[in-house]
């Protein structure tokens, strides 16, 4: 009669855990991958994440620091010059460059450079740091997209940012 007892209990107390991991919004699910746009960017910018961002310069400087390993993918076109500080460190300068970085581990990137285009899809962190100085009368530095969310002014002043988005549900 006792073990009966703690069998029903027990089962009792399985069958519960089962409908609250169930319940919708009792908990959230994993992040998904974020995203990151900015057109016509004059800026300085860092991105740490992992997945893969795809754009342009119109003329800076792109340093990227690869992953520990061989799993990056790196394509980058049209610099003029191009320096190795490091083993794990590139830095490309020059006018019209062109990229494509992606790694299943995270990496880093870092643009010092006018007319930035590109997008980031992945997770991870950064910051933003525009140009703009109403003093010198520079007004505009570009426009970014965060997550999805509608196109905005770059900041002028250093602002963190969170490549995330919380699932989507379907």
């Amino acid at each position: 009669m006792r073990s009966a007892r703690l069998i029903l209990l027990a089962a009792a107390a399985v069958f519960s855990l089962a409908i609250a991991a169930a319940a919708p919004g009792a908990r959230p699910g994993p992040v998904e991958d974020g995203t990151l746009s900015v057109r016509d960017g004059r800026a300085s910018l860092q991105l740490r994440l992992k997945g893969g961002v795809i754009g342009r310069l119109g003329r800076g400087k792109l340093t990227v620091v690869d992953a520990l390993g061989d799993t990056s993918t790196v394509v980058v076109r049209g610099a003029e010059k191009v320096s190795s500080p490091n083993d794990r460190t590139t830095v490309y300068t020059g006018r019209n460059i062109r990229f494509r970085i992606a790694d299943d581990k995270r990496f880093v990137v870092r643009m010092n450079a006018s007319k930035i285009n590109f997008s980031a899809v992945g997770r991870g962190e950064g910051w933003l740091d525009g140009w703009g100085n109403r003093a010198a009368g520079v007004y505009f530095d570009g426009s970014f997209s965060l997550n999805g969310s509608p196109y905005k002014s770059i900041p002028d002043e250093r602002d963190p940012i969170q490549l995330s988005a919380l699932p989507s549900g379907g």
